[in-house]
């Protein structure tokens, strides 16, 4: 009969210890490791973590940029005044980051010498769109009127005018078939039939005079006109009724360098001329004027405007200088754009062309014609934080917003 030992149970002896040892031995082994490992997951989980937090807060500072380029017009303006060069958007924390936020304005804009007009051009010189491929020029100073083709950069002559054209001559499209025109230093109002070649000269006389600044822009079934020769006055030429209709005054006298164009929404804009900087806008609803912020440089003889669709607006300054400006509608501010070829005074003009280029006829005595680039404004809108690194390029036209590319890296 064998004996029985306490703390034991029945069957069982020391022989079991051992087998414990080994089993406690094993399972620490085998915990080891994989606590090492819950341990190196869990960091590298915080350590991704980290990482999508951070990338989240660079994606809001492209967005950050986007919306501070689209809707704070004094941060635009200063990222607009000069090209190329970044500007910090100042953004704020995200997700416990800072990212750096920078916006920087594309330079796409310059000039290019096209085909020479057939002759110089002078006082009572004009450019105006006619619609497809077509520019139409008043020579200035004798009755030589021209056609430019812009896809094949070709002039060709077209009827002359019934007189020659002087100082305050001027010239705009309808929209279809014809062109209107200002003989300038008279009373007499043009109209040119685009298909048919041929003017017709017993439209109503305008109300007086036309000379230096006179203008004309149309709009909604209206020929709008500054009279120029130091005066306030203006007028519209009411297309169905064929009748002139006068119109509030400008806010101050219009000489030499007067300019008008037509931007939209019952809006159009004018510059004073007369060697100051005063620039106004027009409504069309209500008659009324209003002063918008100055030119950058006074405008004189040679100051013209074209609307090139979006939101900008260009001038040259006249005067003999070589001043171009572009003035951006949403923000309300003017910024100082690259310089012309060369000095442009009696005779300059600025003309749309429906496409991705502004127009100028130089005039002042030559056979320039130019181009102005004026695609929509392109800007680069960098966020990085550590290593990590978004870039975004828009375009912005008019209330548009188009992204064009967005590289992460």
């Amino acid at each position: 009969m064998s004996e029985s030992h306490p703390g034991f149970l029945s069957g069982e002896d020391g022989r079991s210890l051992p087998a414990v040892l080994v089993a406690l031995t094993v399972g620490l082994l085998l915990v080891t490791p994989l606590l090492s490992g819950g341990s190196t997951s869990m960091l590298a989980t915080r350590a991704a973590d980290s990482a999508l937090l951070e990338h989240f807060a660079i994606d809001a500072g492209i967005e950050f940029g986007i919306w501070k380029l689209r809707y704070d017009p004094i941060f635009r303006a200063l990222v607009d005044s000069v090209p190329m060069t970044p500007r910090d958007a100042g953004m704020g924390s995200v997700n416990g980051y800072t990212p750096g936020v920078t916006a920087t304005a594309l330079v796409v804009s310059g000039w290019t010498s096209l085909t020479d007009s057939p002759g110089p051009a002078a006082a009572g010189a004009a450019l105006a769109y006619g619609g497809g491929d077509s520019l139409f020029a008043l020579r200035g100073s004798n009755s030589d009127f021209w056609r430019y083709d812009i896809s094949d950069d070709r002039w060709y002559s077209r009827a002359p005018t019934p007189l020659d054209t002087g100082h305050g001559a001027a010239m705009t499209w309808d929209g279809g078939n014809f062109l209107y025109a200002f003989e300038g230093g008279s009373r007499r109002f043009w109209r040119y039939s685009i298909p048919g070649n041929t003017w017709t000269t017993s439209l109503p006389l305008a109300p007086a005079s036309v000379g230096r600044g006179g203008s004309l822009a149309y709009a909604d079934g209206y020929v709008y006109a500054l009279r120029g020769t130091g005066s306030q006055d203006f007028w519209r030429y009411n297309i169905a009724s064929d009748i002139w209709e006068t119109l509030q005054n400008t806010p101050a006298n219009v000489r030499g360098g007067g300019a008008l164009v037509y931007y939209g929404a019952d809006t159009l804009y004018a510059l004073r001329g007369d060697d100051t900087a005063q620039f106004w806008s027009y409504n069309s609803n209500s008659d009324t004027w209003t002063p918008r912020v100055d030119v950058p440089g006074t405008v004189d003889v040679g100051g013209s405007l074209a609307y090139s669709g979006g939101d900008s607006l260009y001038a040259f300054r006249g005067g003999n200088t070589r001043d171009f400006y572009r003035y951006n509608i949403l923000a309300g501010t003017w910024a100082v754009d690259d310089m012309t070829p060369l000095r442009v005074s009696n005779g300059g003009s600025l003309a749309y062309g429906g496409d991705d280029y502004v127009y100028a006829l130089h005039a002042s005595g030559t056979d320039d014609l130019w181009r102005h680039s004026a695609v929509p404004s392109k800007y680069d809108i960098v966020a990085l934080s550590g290593s990590h690194t978004i870039t975004a390029r828009i375009e912005i036209s008019g209330t548009s917003v188009t992204i064009l590319f967005w590289d992460i890296t």
